[in-house]
């Protein structure tokens, strides 16, 4: 009987805790929103979650590599759209200046305003972004493009592109490097123009509007091209973008909690913990009886 007696007792404290167990875990659903936090109250779901939350943290890399690319080629972008109307001015005098009624001090003068814009092109070439120049390759400490005692623009940057990691097996170039043939065409063109009025010297100034033209619409298409690679990553943003809200509504869904079922077992939990706590202390007046018998 005192075996028997036990039994009953334990079952009856174990039936107690395990409704204080529900009580704890749906206290935790309804703060935390969640039906799990912890391995321990339901393991697959826990690693499905892990599975899920693996999957987010990708995208935000993703989506963080993305972002400085965008940067890095916007800024690109902006400052080669500055090249274009610096190279027209440049052809507009060149088409003035080779009018051959025009005298030798008219070129000179001429010649003094192709060298300034010489000089912007050549601080567009150098601009930097964050401290860094963004047409120097990866040789971002240098100033990619520098006059030799010749009047030559000179590269100074290297060949190797500046990437980011998109995904741990892909990369993607995010500059455009000053050894260009849409540069060096520009900063030649630019130059012959310079000597030729400077010289006097008609004939070059004539094949100057050539190479001027030429070189402009070598930096167009330059400009379009980083353009093209900007609209691509965009479109790249936006799935990872669209993907990143699916997971998110996934996670929410698997991971998230039914309140109004939540409450509904709380109060039968409540019920049926009422109703044990009844049933040991009846238990316990009438094992005191039955030892006073």
């Amino acid at each position: 009987m005192r075996i028997t007696s036990q039994s009953i007792y334990d079952s009856l404290l174990a039936g107690i805790r395990n409704q204080m167990q529900v009580q704890r875990d749906g206290a935790d659903q309804v703060s935390s929103g969640r039906r799990f936090s912890s391995p321990s109250q339901d393991g697959v779901a826990y690693k499905t979650s892990l599975d899920i939350r693996h999957v987010q943290s990708g995208i935000d890399s993703s989506l963080s590599a993305i972002g400085v690319a965008k940067l890095r080629l916007g800024v690109s972008e902006n400052a080669l759209a500055q090249f274009i109307p610096i190279m027209q001015r440049a052809q507009v005098l060149a088409v003035q200046q080779a009018n051959s009624g025009l005298t030798a001090s008219e070129r000179q003068t001429a010649a003094v305003e192709v060298a300034a814009l010489e000089n912007q092109l050549i601080s567009l070439a150098n601009t930097a972004f964050e401290g860094k120049s963004l047409f120097a390759g990866t040789a971002t400490d240098v100033q990619p493009i520098q006059i030799d005692a010749l009047g030559n623009a000179v590269y100074q940057g290297n060949t190797q592109d500046r990437t980011v990691a998109i995904t741990p097996t892909e990369s993607m170039v995010s500059n455009v490097r000053g050894d260009h043939t849409a540069f060096t065409q520009v900063f030649s063109s630019i130059k012959s123009l310079k000597d030729s009025l400077s010289g006097n010297n008609v004939p070059g100034i004539q094949a100057s509007i050539d190479l001027l033209s030429s070189a402009s619409s070598a930096m167009v298409g330059l400009d379009a091209e980083v353009g093209g690679k900007l609209n691509s990553i965009n479109l790249r943003e936006e799935t990872l973008l669209n993907m990143k809200t699916q997971m998110l509504i996934k996670l929410n869904q698997h991971e998230g909690v039914d309140l109004a079922a939540v409450a509904t077992n709380l109060k039968q939990s409540e019920s049926s913990l009422q109703a044990a706590y009844v049933q040991v202390s009846n238990f316990n007046k009438l094992s005191l009886v039955n030892f006073l018998r």
